[in-house]
Formats: structure tokens, C-alpha cells, sequence
């Protein structure tokens, strides 16, 4: 061995020194923000953050208005939209299926008098959104254009690996 590689080794002992081993790296992988599913309101809309409960009592149409006092109207993607499967599932934790058949019992039950919006695409649900101030919609963290407001779940924001609302991977 040189008179340096012992100097070498040091150093990069020294540089390491307080990183965590590279197990502790893997162990808890941070997911891309994109995997997020932002919920988004009009920027006008006070509210700032809701519990994943609350967001499940919004989108099975068991709360109908925001805290201030306006009508909450919920925004889907269109039925069979692989983004509108993925929202009830990751909100409701159900199919669409049932889904469906919830909100056709509210409907016959006399509880609501409608169900969601249905939206054909990202920029459609921003425009909405964006439009309507008590709306209540979903895009991917990617497909955001700074028109509408994102609410934090739980109190974290999309980009947090701790949130919530990100799509499973298999």
C-alpha cells in the first residue's frame, strides 16, 4: 500500500460520516411527485388541507359543502377512464363498480340530487375546476398548470413520499 491510499481512505471515511448505510437508502424509496394524485380546487376556495376522511365523505357525496358554506360539486374523469378508477380507489377504496351503485342508492334514496361531473380529460377537469369555485377534482402532479389550487391530504402536500394519494405499483 501507498503512503496516499491510507490518506484516501480517510477521506472518504470522513466524507461518508453521517450518511445513512445504503439499507436504510433502499429501504424507504421516495416515489416521483407525478405518482401523486393532486386534488385540486378553485383558487378562491379557502380550504388549504383535508383528511383523507374528509376527502372519502366528499367524494361519496356525504358532505355537500365546504366548510365556508358552498356547494361542493365533485369532478371525475369520465367512467371506464382508467384515472377516475384509480381516483375511487386510492379516495374511496373502491371499484368503480361500486362506486357506481353508491351513488345510484344516494340518488334513489333522495340523498343527492346528482352525481359527480364527469370530465374527459386532464386540461377539461383544470378548466373546470378553475371555472367552477366550489369544485372538487383530480389530475396527476404532471399534468398541473398553476390554475387551480392543490390541497395538501393529511397535511402533506403531493410531493411528500408520506402522501397518501399515489398510484400502486404492482
Amino acid at each position: 500500500m501507498t503512503r496516499a491510499a491510507p490518506v484516501l481512505l480517510v477521506a472518504i471515511a470522513a466524507a461518508t460520516l453521517g450518511r445513512p448505510a445504503p439499507a436504510a437508502q433502499e429501504a424507504r424509496p421516495a416515489a416521483p411527485a407525478s405518482d401523486a394524485l393532486a386534488i385540486i380546487v378553485n383558487v378562491s376556495n379557502p380550504v388549504e388541507n383535508l383528511s383523507l376522511a374528509e376527502l372519502r365523505r366528499i367524494l361519496l357525496l356525504e358532505s355537500q359543502t365546504w366548510p365556508h358554506g358552498r356547494r361542493i360539486t365533485v369532478v371525475l374523469r369520465e367512467p371506464g377512464q382508467p384515472e377516475r378508477a384509480e381516483a375511487v380507489s386510492l379516495i374511496a377504496g373502491m371499484t368503480e363498480a361500486q362506486f357506481e351503485r353508491h351513488v345510484l342508492f344516494l340518488t334513489f334514496r333522495g340523498r343527492v340530487g346528482w352525481g359527480p361531473r364527469s370530465i374527459r380529460s386532464a386540461g377539461a377537469m383544470l378548466r373546470f375546476v378553475y371555472n367552477a369555485p366550489g369544485a372538487v377534482g383530480h389530475v396527476h402532479v404532471s399534468e398541473l398548470d398553476g390554475t387551480t389550487k392543490v390541497l395538501r391530504i393529511g397535511g402533506l402536500p403531493p410531493e411528500d413520499a408520506r402522501y397518501p394519494l399515489r398510484r400502486r405499483t404492482p
